[in-house]
C-alpha cells in the first residue's frame, strides 16, 4: 500500500487562546447512541453527525476548576502492524452525597461517550466506538481541611484514531 503525502504544518505564531484543560464536560451512555456506527465524519475527520436515541441527550457533568483533563497515548508495533491510541479522561466530583453516588453508580459498569469543550473553545468527543469505560475511582472524606471530599474518577478507552473534533453546529442538538 502506498503512503499518503504529508500535510503541510506551518509554524504557529504565538500561543494566544491556547490554554489547557476542560471548560465543559457532557456524558451519555453508549447505549443511548443510535446505530452500529453512531457518527459520521468529514474527509478531514471532523465529526459532522452523532446519532442519538430519540429523547436522549448528552448530560452535563459539573466540573471543579482545573480538575478534569484528557490524554491520549499512541502505541505502535511495527512487527505486527498495529497502531492504536489509549485515550483517558480524569474528572473530580466534589462532595460525597446521594446525587454524586448515584451518578458514579450509573457510569461505573457501562461504556460511555464524552463530549468536552476545551478552554480553547473547541469541542471533542471520546467513546463513539463503545470502548470508553470507568477504570478507576478514588473517593473519600479527606484528612485535613483542604483535602478533597469527593471522587477522582478515571475513564479509559482504545481507538484507532486520534480524538476527533466535533463540528460546533452540532452541539445544540446534542446537549
Amino acid at each position: 500500500m502506498a503512503c499518503n503525502s504529508l500535510v503541510a504544518l506551518p509554524r504557529s505564531c504565538g500561543s494566544e487562546g491556547v490554554v489547557g484543560g476542560l471548560e465543559k464536560l457532557y456524558m451519555i451512555s453508549y447505549s443511548d447512541l443510535s446505530g452500529q456506527t453512531p457518527y459520521t465524519a468529514t474527509s478531514g475527520g471532523v465529526i459532522s453527525n452523532i446519532s442519538l436515541v430519540s429523547g436522549k441527550k448528552y448530560v452535563e457533568v459539573g466540573l471543579l476548576k482545573s480538575t478534569a483533563g484528557i490524554k491520549e497515548v499512541m502505541t505502535k508495533n511495527p512487527q505486527d502492524g498495529t497502531l492504536y491510541f489509549t485515550q483517558s479522561l480524569t474528572v473530580v466530583i466534589a462532595d460525597v452525597n446521594a446525587t454524586n453516588k448515584a451518578w458514579v453508580e450509573s457510569v461505573q459498569n457501562q461504556p460511555v461517550s464524552v463530549l468536552v469543550k476545551s478552554r480553547t473553545g473547541k469541542y471533542f468527543v471520546l467513546g463513539l466506538n463503545g470502548q470508553l469505560e470507568m477504570n478507576s475511582l478514588e473517593g473519600g472524606l479527606g484528612t485535613a481541611e483542604s483535602d478533597l471530599v469527593g471522587y477522582t474518577i478515571g475513564f479509559e478507552g482504545v481507538s484507532t484514531k486520534l480524538i476527533p473534533i466535533v463540528d460546533d453546529t452540532l452541539i445544540a442538538s446534542l446537549i
